[in-house]
């Protein structure tokens, strides 16, 4: 067997233990995920579905078919680089971090084996979000196709193109990261601003620089004009853009072009990266596996700092917590993607101007949705690091038994955390979001109240459902979110986002009295107090409960 074929054997026999623990051994665990993905389908088909109905009424008929232009671009340019920033973290993750990189490192298998089972593996857990987010749009625009059963097979081959794009740039981007944080580890602090403040400088000039051809001010050239960067010749999301309205239309000699332009370019750079990894692997695998003394008299002579304003241990633990997260390179890219990426869509909103003037409507209606993709990203970001906190202490759990303060210090101190990293962003997005939309300051204050409760909320409900669901064998924070917990702790925040969305929109939404602010200021507290005190309870309840229990799994 070749080293590929025994790397992906490996990767075909995880996969069916993973099919047989959900479907043969808890069937209950398969069923939930599959409840939870069908739930997700349903609402974005409605939410896809409510788009069309709504661009198809008569003032917005004669746009309709540039409108949804531009928005498909749009979309895909957002999934694109999702998927790419996933995949780069993903494959840098398996290329040099995990205990299966050195593993590998030392058989006799070739470096471009390695790099292409690290590929496929991060490309398959990076590329399934984004069926989850595409199949129901697809089902939408069936209706809207001449061919509705060729449209479905052939885009979804435009879509394989589009993820296969970004899992080369991905690839690629992982051999870049691999060079880039051993440089940090020598000192280059200033890197990461310089390539953010460079990344800002481009896109701003970009979105200056969008060509209008000369048309007159109209609602069109306001609006579509103003997001034309998405659809750039150049970026693979006009393409993919350009190959969906193509099978829209049953242009097949179109769509193949378009199709096939994806997929050469997709191949042309995973070339690149192989090339790059089979004479790069080894020697950044050795920079990554230590991290050299920093001999500086600043550094022997740095004391530990807690966090101020906070008792003794808990500013140690926080401070423990918050050093950890800012050196990992893995969390810090991702952290940076989701809330960068919302941040940039928050800063285009002034862009849309004419289309408030349009329907003045539009204004308190994007600002609730901007609620709602805020409590997404927080959804995120407490699933992502929240959650597998508790469980990432597992071969610390004796250290933190020994410790001379009470066990349930070492949940606040998780939640502290939680709460000084999504608060402050959550609640800065929301300031920017009403900023640009011009609203009144009582609602941008109400909005930042209900984004601060909301980001509570999100953290408790994180560490109840990851110390009830503890895995102390595992140290790999993606195999944790992925799992039966991670889903389980998806729902709970779906659940809270909407009750909270729900006591919020009415107020913001109807702009009725001032009963109408109190009663949904009162609502999103209470519902965020008992959520926070519950489950802040059951997380010391269980994390105390395993730390006791030698069975359950954890170190003695």
């Amino acid at each position: 067997m070749s080293g590929i074929g025994a790397i992906t054997w490996r990767m075909r026999r995880a996969s069916a233990n993973l099919i047989d623990a959900a479907v043969v051994r808890q069937p209950m665990r398969g069923a939930t995920v599959l409840a939870v993905v069908g739930g997700v389908w349903i609402l974005l088909a409605g939410l896809f579905w409510s788009l069309l109905i709504f661009l198809s009424q008569d003032q917005y008929l004669a746009l309709k078919p540039r409108l949804l232009e531009s928005l498909l671009a749009l979309f895909f340019l957002t999934m694109g680089v999702l998927v790419m920033i996933s995949d780069t973290v993903l494959v840098w993750s398996t290329l040099y971090r995990t205990r299966a990189s050195s593993f590998h490192a030392a058989l006799p298998i070739a470096d471009r084996d390695i790099f292409w089972g690290a590929a496929i593996e991060g490309g398959l857990w990076a590329s399934w979000a984004v069926l989850v987010l595409v199949l129901p749009l697809i089902a939408t625009l069936m209706r809207e196709a001449a061919q509705p059963w060729l449209f479905a097979p052939a885009v979804l081959g435009t879509l394989i193109g589009l993820v296969a794009i970004g899992m080369a740039v991905g690839a690629l981007g992982a051999q870049l990261l691999a060079r880039l944080i051993p440089m940090l580890r020598r000192g280059i602090r200033g890197i990461i601003l310089l390539c953010v403040l460079a990344l800002a400088i481009t896109l701003f000039a970009a979105l200056g620089s969008a060509d209008r051809h000369n048309e007159p001010v109209t609602f069109m050239t306001e609006v579509i004009g103003n997001l034309r960067f998405a659809e750039h010749p150049l970026l693979p999301s006009w393409w993919t853009q350009q190959a969906f309205s193509a099978a829209i239309a049953s242009r097949w000699g179109e769509w193949a072009w378009f199709t096939a332009l994806l997929l050469v370019n997709a191949g042309g750079i995973a070339v690149v990266a192989e090339f790059v990894a089979a004479r790069r692997f080894r020697r950044d695998l050795d920079a990554l596996s230590g991290r050299p003394e920093d001999t500086s008299a600043r550094s022997a002579t740095q004391t530990w700092r807690p966090i101020p304003f906070l008792p003794g241990e808990l500013g140690l633990l926080v401070a423990k917590d918050l050093r950890l997260f800012r050196r990992d390179p893995a969390q810090v890219l991702q952290f940076t993607a989701f809330f960068g990426l919302l941040g940039f869509y928050l800063l285009m909103l002034p862009r849309l101007g004419k289309a408030f003037a349009f329907d003045e409507w539009w204004r308190p209606a994007v600002s609730v949705l901007n609620l709602t993709a805020i409590g997404m990203a927080l959804a995120t970001f407490t699933g992502r690091f929240v959650y597998p906190l508790l469980s990432l202490e597992g071969r610390r759990l004796w250290v933190l038994a020994l410790a001379p303060w009470p066990r349930h210090r070492v949940v606040t101190s998780k939640f502290l955390f939680a709460i000084l990293v999504g608060v402050p962003v959550s609640s800065a997005l929301a300031l920017l979001s009403g900023l640009m939309l011009g609203l009144p300051w009582p609602a941008i204050i109400y909005q930042i109240g209900i984004i601060a409760c909301m980001a509570t909320g999100l953290a408790a409900s994180a560490l109840g459902i990851g110390a009830r669901l503890a895995d102390y064998r595992e140290d790999d924070p993606n195999k944790l979110v992925a799992g039966y917990g991670g889903t389980i702790n998806l729902l709970a925040s779906l659940v809270f986002a909407g009750l909270l969305l729900v006591g919020a929109a009415a107020p913001v939404l109807g702009r009725s009295a001032r009963e109408a602010w109190i009663i949904g200021a009162g609502w999103s507290l209470c519902v965020t107090g008992v959520w926070s005190v519950l489950f802040l309870g059951l997380a010391r309840r269980w994390f105390g409960r395993l730390e006791d229990r030698p069975s359950s799994g954890s170190p003695t």
